[in-house]
């Protein structure tokens, strides 16, 4: 029923994407039937050489809908067992990739209360009639830590049963060596940055504001409106940010709370980060020289494109009615 709906929504005229959401398919999935159907006029099996499949259509259904219902306790191992099935565990994960469910680490996330929810369709509803140049007049703002050596896991070249010799084993830095960026950018180019050791603090944001925000915001727009995003750190909304920033004639967004999808320049973080452990520092000078020299190379092209997809984010958290969307 997927393949005939398949050929069927395309034909209705939805593109390959949506057909694939709708039906909860790969998009690869979808094109190859709707070209098979276009060659034989059906969607059934081609004849298979070779040696018989291990499981039924009703089988591979069974193992698509475990995963679903449960997808924290789904990996091909425990689905095996579930259904108490008669073939490895690697068919299993070749019938949930079939089905377009591909095993992923899986995210810690802040979960969304009702509140969370209200807030962020606000913010969508409020600002999804604002064009692509409408968001040109924004300064988007936020900070990224970096760390010195090697980030996610560590691999090594041991010989059996020496996992936990000394030789192949390390330690956890419990004090990293960390180098902070505070930056903006809005549609036209790159903003002022800060780079900074230890941790933000009201009397740091408003230097950082009064040294970086505004010789940015004079350069980029020295006459006419223009508006300021920032998170809900309690360094950016203290005692000693507010009054600057009204003092200062900013006109910042009212943007909800945990909401890093709704900024653009959350996607300019792993840019950067690449970028810089490239240059392999060994100290903290390095890191720091790295960090404001990476930052200065970002593209402007890049940053375009990012604030001008503010539209398609509003859009998207209004038809999710408030939750977290793939940006």
């Amino acid at each position: 029923m997927q393949r005939v709906a398949s050929v069927v929504l395309k034909r209705e005229g939805h593109s390959t994407a949506e057909t694939a959401k709708m039906l909860v398919v790969s998009e690869p999935t979808v094109r190859h039937w709707n070209e098979h159907y276009e060659k034989h006029q059906d969607v059934k099996d081609d004849p298979r050489s070779g040696r018989p499949r291990e499981t039924d259509e009703a089988t591979d259904i069974n193992i698509a809908v475990v995963a679903r219902v449960e997808p924290h306790q789904s990996t091909p191992k425990q689905v095996k067992r579930k259904l108490d099935l008669d073939v490895s565990a690697r068919t299993v994960r070749r019938r949930l990739d079939e089905a377009g469910l591909y095993g992923r680490v899986e995210r810690e996330e802040h979960i969304l209360d009702e509140n969370d929810l209200r807030r962020r369709l606000a913010f969508a509803h409020g600002y999804k009639h604002w064009t692509a140049a409408d968001w040109e007049r924004v300064i988007f703002s936020d900070e990224k830590h970096f760390t010195l050596g090697q980030h996610g896991q560590q691999w090594v070249q041991r010989p059996p049963g020496e996992a936990y010799n000394p030789l192949y084993t390390h330690t956890k830095n419990e004090n990293p060596s960390l180098v902070t960026i505070w930056g903006c950018f809005a549609a036209h180019e790159i903003g002022q940055a800060e780079i900074f050791l230890g941790d933000l603090n009201g009397k740091l944001y408003r230097r950082i504001l009064e040294g970086n925000l505004k010789p940015t915001y004079q350069k980029f727009f020295p006459k006419g409106l223009w508006y300021f995003q920032q998170d809900n750190d309690p360094s950016h909304t203290c005692n000693l940010a507010k009054p600057w920033l009204h003092n200062n004639g900013v006109t910042v967004l009212d943007f909800p709370p945990w909401s890093p999808d709704l900024n653009p320049i959350e996607d300019v973080w792993p840019v950067l980060e690449r970028a810089v452990d490239k240059h392999n520092a060994t100290d903290e000078a390095e890191l720091e020289a790295a960090v404001q020299a990476e930052w200065e190379a970002l593209s402007p092209e890049s940053l375009a494109k990012l604030a001008h997809s503010m539209p398609k984010r509003l859009a998207e958290v209004v038809a999710h009615n408030g939750h977290k969307i793939h940006y």
